[in-house]
């Protein structure tokens, strides 16, 4: 077995994994000190997540995909890390988050709306001002000092694009894309979206993780700013959008 620390979210995570190359897709995160907890992959949680695998495409009414067993390694290891995160006052919201100029952003949206498309237009438009955090993965902590002050971390679950790095931010606004002919956006409340942010958030299964989680995502709701963005795969789009929800020309 292979062991080493990763830091992920400011959390020192001591790992015990079957394959070396877990290690090497983990390497921005690796450390060293003091554990705040542990977790082991073995080949009986490999397999399970190759059932899970299967479960889910058959949902979706795709047929079984082969995943390499240290592909299915490197998601369990994100399994087993996001079901200790909510007793830590951290989850994982699945979305695109980046970072403008000390601001934090996250997309959020069903699988194939767009979310990374739209985020690219972003860094087209913003360039060096943009920093993307996760493209797919981030973890959203909250500390005993800051109780509002929620902060979005990079994580190596990153995505099929692999975007990100190894840093924080602190959130401040979170959108929910939908596609649309026209760009537009629209500042909502917090009943608006509780369905949709329910559908991007990590769900443990023990009853205390469950109840710890939907009380951070109230937190999380109540302290962002939360928009809808419709929007098309023009480069206005991006232009619209930040407009609106960084400089706060709302119309």
């Amino acid at each position: 077995m292979e062991q080493f620390i990763l830091k992920i979210a400011g959390q020192m995570v001591h790992v015990n994994v079957q394959y070396s190359s877990t290690r090497e897709y983990c390497r921005e995160y690796l450390c060293e000190g003091e554990s705040d907890f542990s977790v082991e992959i073995t080949p009986q949680d490999i397999a399970l997540e190759r059932k899970i695998s299967d479960r889910e495409r058959t949902i979706e009414g795709l047929p079984p995909y082969s995943f390499e067993e240290i592909q299915l390694e490197r998601t369990a290891l994100y399994r087993k890390i996001a079901e200790r995160l909510p007793m830590r006052d951290a989850f994982i919201l699945h979305s695109a988050t980046f970072d403008v100029d000390g601001v934090g952003v996250a997309f959020a949206a069903h699988s194939g709306t767009g979310k990374t498309t739209h985020m690219n237009l972003w860094q087209q438009f913003l360039g060096d001002k943009m920093v993307v955090v996760n493209g797919d993965k981030p973890i959203v902590r909250f500390f005993d000092d800051e109780p509002e002050s929620p902060y979005a971390y990079g994580t190596p679950w990153n995505g099929k694009e692999h975007l990100g790095c190894n840093m924080r931010t602190p959130l401040k606004h979170i959108c929910f894309i939908e596609r649309s002919e026209t760009n537009y956006v629209e500042k909502v409340q917090k009943n608006a979206v509780i369905d949709r942010i329910f559908n991007q958030v990590y769900m443990p299964k023990d009853p205390m993780a469950v109840m710890n989680t939907m009380k951070l995502i109230d937190r999380l709701l109540s302290c962002c700013n939360l928009w809808i963005i419709h929007c098309n795969i023009e480069p206005e789009a991006a232009e619209v959008a930040y407009n609106t929800i960084i400089n706060g020309n709302i119309k």
